[in-house]
């Protein structure tokens, strides 16, 4: 309940919303939250296995942003002397992830005697929304939490969920709660502030776990069990969309949690698979580079290569375990590649990655990208159109003619454009105007460059990271489609 609004005008919707503030949320404000709530599942904490979730990268945490926005609201009531004298619950919804490096406006977009909301934004996209429920709350236990256990993130599948229940400690860093959220913990307590960031580590770390996504919570203070731990139970499951709801409770908050148990990494055929599908000696004369060889459609292609007896360079950006991984399955089934880092951006450097491939390619792949279903920041997002261009003409542009130059023979290349570029989605417009250009690029190499020879195909809907969706939805196997594209490619080599 608040001690008086007289100098607050009460507001109902977007037009009167009150600015809060603006929050970065960088790596060194994400690392001290994953310390501070123990929630260090690798879509959170990995930058590297994040970008293979359904994210596409690194996600903030939904608690983080959910006590950013209370943080702001009881800062905000503060400064215009309305001192909060108890927080009776919250909710939050989470609508859209928040990567890590990208910057959330939070508005105070309702204040009326029983409660606020707060809205979180990125440009025209609503993040989150969180909503305060003043009242008289059952008085908070001041006693100090014990430091926060380092748990192990549960790997569990979406069967084990069902009638799932159990416990976990609840814990805090007491002075790093007060340097985030000072307002938050003075108002609530330490145990009243650690029970929030327990919500994070239930999810994130034991139920659903390592496949979660944090997608609501209602909660309300009420005391509820002794002791300091926080109780939770599956109360119902629905497989059609991956949704789990679980009660909980601890020494004075209880409620609900909605979450989602998000797809696994695409999981692609290995060399086993692959192998028992191409006859052995049907590349024997291929060297081929396949940029972007550390996931998805990459993957598929440094196998099928290895697996016809050609010599795949699989070179990676960011993804070196992943390369590695790909290698190791290739090189026990007996085929030969070899594994380089390669920053097809960086025109500085680019050169000099090359010299150290040990083989020279006679055939490029080339599946450098950004995030395909990024966010867009405005109705027609110039900077993503941008980043689409640089990898998909500038940096393309730039690799094949380094790579042409030292080749003794005339260098064949795939170009993997898309169906989008036929079809009018809004969200993938900039995408789809890159990859067009990509192919007016390639009209013009293969009609003028004599040593250059580009396949450009538009390629369907392919099951990958880069398509992963919570429904599913029709896509093809990719396994499928690169084998006929390798054998188009492949072929004029092995005369």
């Amino acid at each position: 309940m608040i001690a008086s609004f007289e100098n607050l005008k009460p507001m109902s919707q977007a037009a009167d919303c009150t600015f809060l503030l603006n929050r970065c949320f960088d790596a060194d404000l994400q690392k001290a939250f994953s310390c501070l709530s123990g929630d260090y599942n690798p879509m959170h904490d990995n930058p590297v296995l994040a970008r293979r979730t359904i994210a596409g990268g690194q996600a903030v945490h939904g608690i983080h942003q959910a006590l950013v926005a209370i943080e702001a609201a009881l800062a905000h009531l503060r400064r215009h002397g309305c001192p909060a004298r108890g927080v009776a619950g919250f909710s939050a919804l989470f609508k859209k992830p928040v990567l890590v490096g990208e910057t959330v406006s939070f508005h105070l977009a309702e204040l009326t005697a029983e409660g606020c909301r707060i809205a979180g934004r990125m440009q025209e996209d609503a993040v989150c929304e969180i909503s305060i429920r003043w009242g008289e709350s059952q008085p908070l236990t001041q006693m100090e939490p014990k430091p926060l256990p380092l748990d192990a993130v549960a790997e569990l599948q979406f069967n084990e969920l069902e009638s799932r229940a159990g416990s976990l400690e609840v814990g805090l860093d007491r002075a790093l709660a007060g340097k985030m959220f000072p307002q938050t913990t003075f108002m609530l307590g330490p145990l009243g502030i650690a029970e929030i960031l327990s919500l994070s580590r239930l999810v994130g770390m034991h139920c659903p776990g390592l496949h979660s996504l944090f997608s609501q919570c209602v909660m309300d203070y009420r005391g509820t069990t002794g002791g300091a731990r926080l109780n939770y139970r599956v109360e119902k499951t629905d497989e059609r969309f991956g949704k789990v709801i679980m009660e909980v409770g601890g020494p004075h908050i209880q409620g609900r949690i909605p979450a989602f148990f998000r797809p696994p990494a695409e999981r692609q055929a290995g060399m086993k698979e692959v192998g028992s599908l191409v006859a052995p000696g049907s590349f024997g004369r291929s060297v081929a580079m396949i940029v972007g060889g550390s996931r998805g459609l990459g993957e598929i292609t440094a196998r099928v290569i290895a697996a016809g007896g050609g010599f795949p360079i699989i070179t990676y950006c960011e993804g070196a375990a992943d390369a590695e991984r790909i290698a190791d399955d290739i090189r026990s089934a007996g085929g030969g590649c070899e594994v380089m880092k390669l920053d097809v951006r960086n025109g500085d450097t680019l050169i000099r990655q090359l010299s150290a491939a040990k083989r020279m390619p006679r055939s490029l792949y080339y599946f450098a990208t950004p995030r395909i279903f990024g966010r867009r920041r405005s109705f027609f997002d110039h900077d993503l159109l941008r980043e689409f261009q640089d990898f998909y003409v500038t940096a393309f542009g730039r690799l094949i003619d380094a790579v042409s130059t030292p080749c003794s023979t005339k260098l064949r290349v795939f170009y993997p454009s898309t169906v989008a570029v036929t079809e009018t989605m809004r969200e993938l417009a900039e995408y789809a105007i890159a990859k067009r250009d990509g192919e007016e690029m390639c009209e013009f190499y293969n009609r003028h460059a004599k040593r250059i020879e580009i396949l450009v195909e538009r390629l369907p809907r392919i099951r990958t990271d880069q398509t992963s969706t919570l429904l599913s939805i029709p896509a093809e196997e990719g396994l499928k489609v690169m084998m006929h594209m390798v054998f188009r490619m492949e072929a004029p080599h092995q005369g």
